[in-house]
């Protein structure tokens, strides 16, 4: 439902952004391009960057989040002289997924030996059942081993958390929303 809808969203902008637009000076073209701009970043945007009880009040904070979200996510410095709270929401966003997508290379993560089925199988439930997403937005946090044949795996998508048990079979025994 939701790619439906985003393709029927997108569809509908490239329609109003073929139609010829008149401008009548310079500045009026600048404003229909960052209009234009504004609304493929809308489509192109995860609502689970954002932590639970924020959302951007319009277009101008919106732009800043996703500035300062793609400036945490490739590990810019922090722009001081965009001292707006949006901004440093996105930054802390997309910093927190830098750090996500990169957890799989940290010694917490590997210092635990998860059998391939066992990793496999949380994974699979977490991207097709739980977060409903691709396999590139999910990422493995962290896993723990409890006894000779239970694991709990951690895993992220956006500020969402998931706590999967399974044994070394892969078979799933219990997910629910938490950290380790």
């Amino acid at each position: 439902m939701k790619k439906l809808c985003a393709t029927l969203a997108s569809a509908s902008l490239c329609l109003s952004l073929s139609t010829p637009v008149r401008a009548s000076d310079d500045s009026d073209k600048a404003a229909a391009a960052a209009l234009a701009l504004l609304g493929i970043a809308a489509l192109a945007h995860h609502k689970d960057h954002y932590r639970d009880g924020y959302q951007p009040s319009g277009a101008e904070e919106t732009a800043q989040f996703e500035m300062g979200y793609r400036d945490g996510l490739h590990n810019e410095p922090y722009a001081s002289n965009y001292p707006t709270s949006a901004y440093m929401n996105g930054y802390d966003a997309g910093h927190r997924e830098r750090s996500h997508s990169l957890a799989h290379r940290s010694s917490n993560v590997a210092g635990v030996k998860v059998p391939q089925a066992a990793m496999n199988s949380c994974f699979n439930d977490a991207v097709k059942g739980v977060f409903q997403t691709s396999p590139g937005n999910v990422h493995v946090i962290k896993a723990a081993q409890e006894g000779a044949d239970n694991f709990y795996i951690e895993l992220a998508h956006g500020h969402k958390h998931v706590v999967c048990t399974v044994n070394s079979a892969g078979q799933i025994f219990n997910t629910e929303y938490r950290r380790l």
